[in-house]
């Protein structure tokens, strides 16, 4: 037999727990948040969400497990707040250690000329033989065996060249890659 109680008994009930709890529960957040004011608006927020979840009639507060209750309540929060505070962490780490374009580069705005110009310096770096893949590649759309055939080499030698300019374009060119990439058939990669 479940017995119900009026909205003024839970009242009181609830104002009776919060009164006598609040305390010992930010004490017990102490275990996990150093910061005071932080512990508070946990156990507040725990108790905030068991006020709210009084007024519906599918939650009912038993004297025996509210304290089992809000105690994981306030664990679980904490423990969220943990999670949340990493990954904001992590995140600003990730950003100090990236430079902003802007510090790197004076205007990073291109026209297409000047990324190709971007492009053909990179590949300025690199041995003969693997610019001549690349540009009979990409630009010729030429198969790795038609190449092979051209320059008497090996489908693999093809391959190896063509992977060791990709590389480097990457490293080189990390941030307009994805540019390049747009002017070149999926095929070509």
């Amino acid at each position: 037999m479940k017995i119900s109680f009026s909205r003024q008994t839970k009242e009181r009930a609830f104002k009776q727990l919060y009164e006598d709890y609040y305390a010992p529960f930010c004490l017990y957040a102490k275990r996990f948040v150093d910061d005071k004011e932080v512990r508070e608006d946990i156990v507040s927020d725990v108790f905030t969400s068991l006020w709210d979840k009084l007024d519906t009639d599918s939650f009912d507060l038993q004297s025996e497990t509210a304290l089992g209750y809000i105690k994981m309540c306030v664990k679980n929060s904490c423990l969220n707040f943990l999670k949340h505070q990493e990954y904001e962490w992590s995140y600003a780490e990730n950003i100090q250690k990236k430079a902003p374009l802007y510090e790197t580069e004076t205007d990073s705005v291109y026209t297409l000329d000047e990324l190709y110009r971007m492009l053909y310096e990179t590949l300025n770096k690199l041995p003969e033989n693997y610019r001549t893949v690349f540009m009979k590649s990409f630009f010729e759309g030429k198969t790795h065996a038609e190449i092979a055939e051209e320059m008497n080499l090996s489908v693999k030698s093809i391959n190896r060249y063509k992977q060791k300019t990709m590389e480097l374009l990457r490293n080189e060119l990390k941030d307009y890659l994805p540019l390049f990439l747009l002017f070149l058939s999926p095929e070509q990669l």
